[in-house]
């Protein structure tokens, strides 16, 4: 049985990044890795660390690759952006506190698309046009507890998963 005062384990998490500005093209890439470490013999009614409910969790590795480049328009207000990542079967990023609704993009347990459009108005005010296409492979994106899902299959899910979706955004960002 788990106890509050129990832990459930530890994640470790390291990532790498070159970024460069090519004039007029920006563009990164980026690898992370996370590994769990679950404490022996600790569950949960609601699942362990990456394992079920009630499940032995065992230690598991991740993997999430990000990369992307934005060309910058001579005006260098209006820019145009293209990026890309996948997150492997157990990749988990510690962004559980995100308040959008597919959560981050750097969550997915699958593959990841954003095409966007950016136009700074005023030196405080940028106007963005987005869209990204999500391609779930695993159930659980952005969460640690339980164990992933293959999509594929049809698996038996505690919370509703996607296999697929289409994001389409259209703001303006004021900074203060």
């Amino acid at each position: 049985p788990f106890s509050p005062a129990e832990k459930l384990g530890d994640i470790d998490l390291g990532s790498i990044l070159q970024t460069r500005r090519d004039c007029p093209l920006d563009w990164f890439v980026s690898g992370s890795f996370s590994y769990t470490r679950p404490e022996s013999g600790v569950t949960t009614p609601f699942g362990g660390l990456m394992a079920d409910p009630f499940e032995e969790a065992e230690e598991e590795s991740g993997t999430m690759f990000y990369l992307g480049a934005r060309y910058n328009f001579n005006d260098d207000k209006t820019k145009l952006g293209l990026e890309y990542n996948q997150g492997s079967e157990y990749w988990f990023n510690f962004a559980v506190a995100e308040d959008d609704i597919m959560a981050p993009k750097t969550s997915a347990r699958g593959d990841v698309w954003e095409l966007y459009l950016t136009h700074r108005i005023a030196r405080r005010f940028i106007l963005k046009l987005d869209y990204m296409k999500y391609d779930f492979s695993n159930s659980g994106s952005g969460w640690h507890m339980g164990a992933p899902k293959d999509l594929d299959s049809t698996p038996i899910l505690g919370f509703p998963s996607p296999t697929d979706a289409d994001r389409f955004l259209l703001g303006l960002q004021a900074r203060f």
